[in-house]
Parts: C-alpha cells; structure tokens; sequence
C-alpha cells in the first residue's frame, strides 16, 4: 500500500457501469446472466461498481440531499442534541471530527447522521439494546418539520431496502454451486443510512509533502502535522454498501494492482456499490473489499452523500460460505463484529456526546 498522502492516478484501474435492468425484467433471461456474471467479476476484482437501473426515482434523491442540507444546516447546538453514541446504538448525529479509522491521520473532517428502521421504544431488539435497535433521533420539528426531514428519509429508507434486497440477489446469484444459503444471514436484517457533509479539506497533504495548507499555529502546530481526509482510508464493515453522491468528486478506491487511488466520479443516474469487510469474510476472502477514502478537493464546494449500509442478520454467526473455508469460524457474531468496529471508529477519539434524557427526541 502506498503512503497515506498518495494523490490519486491515473491507471487501468476500472470500475464497470452495470445496468441491472434485464436482471429486474426476467432472471432467469440470457441478459440476467450476462449482468450476474459482470456482478462476479467486480466482486473478485475490486468490489466496486456502477449500478445503473436501480428504480429509485430521482425526485426522491433530490428530497433526500434537501433534507441532509437543511438538517446540517442548523447550528452546532441544535444538533448535538441527538448525537450518536453507544447508548443511542449509533444512531443520530456526528460532529466534525468524531471519526477515524487510524493514527497516523487526523479525525475525519465530516459530520454525519445515522437513521434507519423506524423502531418503537418496545421493539423488542430496543428493549435488549441490541446493535443499531433504537429510536430514530429526530430535530424537533420547530427547526425542521417531519414533512422536510423525517418523511422523506423514511421514504428513501424504505426504497433502499427493496434495492438492497435485489442487489442481494445478484450477489448471491454469482456464488458457486454448492455454496450454503444466505437466507439466515438476509433475515431481519439491520440496515443503517448515513447522510454525510464534507467540507473542502484544507489540512490534507498534497503528494509533494508541501504543508502550504497546514495551519502552524501553536495550538495545532503538532497535531497538523498529520493529514486529514473527509474519510481517511478504510474498509467498509457491513456487508453491502449503496452510495449515493452528489455533484462533487471525493470517493477514491485503492487498486492493489497498481497501488494508486483512484477517483469514483460521480453518476447522478447511479448508485456506487461496493462490498464491505464482511462479505470478504463471508466469501473466504475471495470477494474483494478494497480500501476507499474521501478528500473534497473542491475549496469553494460541499460535497454530500447518502450511504445505505447492508448489514445483515445481527445474530448471523460469521463463517464463510463458500470458497474452501466452509469450516471455519471467526467466533463473533455479526453484532459482535459491528459493535467492534464501531468502537473501534468512534471511541479512539473524543467520545461521542451522550444526550441529555430530558433533550431524547421523540420518535
């Protein structure tokens, strides 16, 4: 792997476009196969890919990136209210610099919002305080109304649930005969969604090790040193990941082949796809879940995004499907997994700021 201050390159490295439309209009067609046997080549490649032909109506799309610009719109003290933590199950907001997934760099300069399944205090994964089981944590609706905010992103959840569930499908399709079902793991899956603010990143190094954006100011002069990124390279840890970008450049994959970044431009027809660290070891590690990050190089522009993360069945024990591992067990289950990398992201820094019981929004 490269440095951490690599700039992006250009190389063979390829990320396919793939139209799901003929999967969608007859499986079982010679024009299904065709895209499921594409599917299987990205994911022993790279993991990434452009899926096109997804359903999602765009207007839909446009409420959800209106809603994530007027909630990250208010001020700091409106949000922290509802801030993620361990107590929350993660869900609600992120401040600025709350996350990282290493040392040697600055905390991520991005802010963030988890929702996801509209759960009541007495589900009954709530009342076990199980992984991501809690009430969603909205803004009162004096500072943003239900119609702007939670409508549509509930909206936006549900489509994405039906998306994700098809792409499961043709992810499950690719494996080899003989492979067990992943039906116990697709059962009462947990599905979390992050609306994500990047701001322009001015602490990030250019490749020439030139700090002309470093601030040197007493107070930050040690800890500038390092770079930042709006998300510093890193795995996903779920199982399928469906981003959603906006106009603005800033996802970069990392190719082993050529060990260089790689910019994702964005695609307003498409959702970027990309298998998480636990597909990889579902699949032995014959599907690939490559190293990505996030670097708005744009300095006049935001860049949002919206990811819907796959999880899957949080009682699912970990043990590959197929691949020549079928014996193997990691010893976790997919709770444990994600309780751990969770912490692992959030707790090396500040912690999160636990809400106040009497500030708890209503669900």
């Amino acid at each position: 792997m490269p440095g951490i201050l690599s700039e992006p390159q250009p190389s063979p490295f390829h990320i396919p476009s793939i139209d799901i439309t003929p999967y969608i209009e007859d499986p079982t067609s010679p024009a299904a196969q065709a895209v499921i046997d594409s599917i299987r080549t990205a994911c022993l490649s790279t993991g990434f890919f452009q899926l096109f032909g997804h359903g999602v109506p765009r207007s839909l799309q446009s409420n959800v990136f209106s809603a994530a610009s007027k909630f990250f719109a208010l001020p700091e003290s409106a949000k922290l209210p509802i801030s993620l933590c361990p107590r929350t199950q993660y869900r609600g907001y992120n401040k600025f610099a709350s996350q990282s997934y290493g040392d040697d760099v600055l905390p991520d300069l991005k802010e963030g919002f988890f929702f996801g399944a509209d759960l009541e205090p007495s589900h009954p994964h709530v009342l076990e305080n199980r992984y991501y089981a809690h009430p969603n944590l909205w803004p009162p609706e004096d500072l943003l109304p239900k119609s702007e905010f939670k409508d549509p992103l509930m909206e936006y959840y549900n489509a994405m649930l039906r998306l994700s569930n098809t792409v499961f499908d043709l992810v499950a399709a690719t494996f080899p005969p003989g492979s067990r079902s992943l039906d116990e793991f697709r059962k009462d899956i947990v599905c979390p969604v992050r609306l994500l603010h990047y701001p322009p990143t001015p602490n990030f190094i250019p490749n020439d090790g030139s700090t002309a954006n470093i601030s040197t100011s007493d107070n930050n002069k040690s800890r500038n040193q390092k770079p930042q990124f709006g998300a510093s390279a890193h795995t996903d840890f779920n199982s399928i990941t469906l981003l959603l970008q906006d106009e603005h450049e800033g996802l970069e994959v990392f190719d082993r082949g050529s060990q260089t970044w790689n910019l994702v431009p964005p695609n307003k027809d498409a959702y970027v796809v990309n298998l998480g660290h636990l597909m990889s070891k579902l699949t032995d590690g014959v599907y690939k879940s490559s190293l990505h990050r996030v670097v708005n190089r744009n300095p006049n522009e935001d860049r949002m995004s919206v990811v819907f993360f796959n999880v899957g069945n949080v009682d699912y024990e970990i043990r590959p499907l197929w691949g020549g591992g079928e014996g193997k067990e990691m010893g976790m289950t997919v709770e444990e997994w994600m309780l751990s990398r969770m912490k692992f992201a959030y707790e090396r820094h500040a912690k999160a700021e636990e809400p106040k019981p009497e500030l708890e929004p209503t669900v």
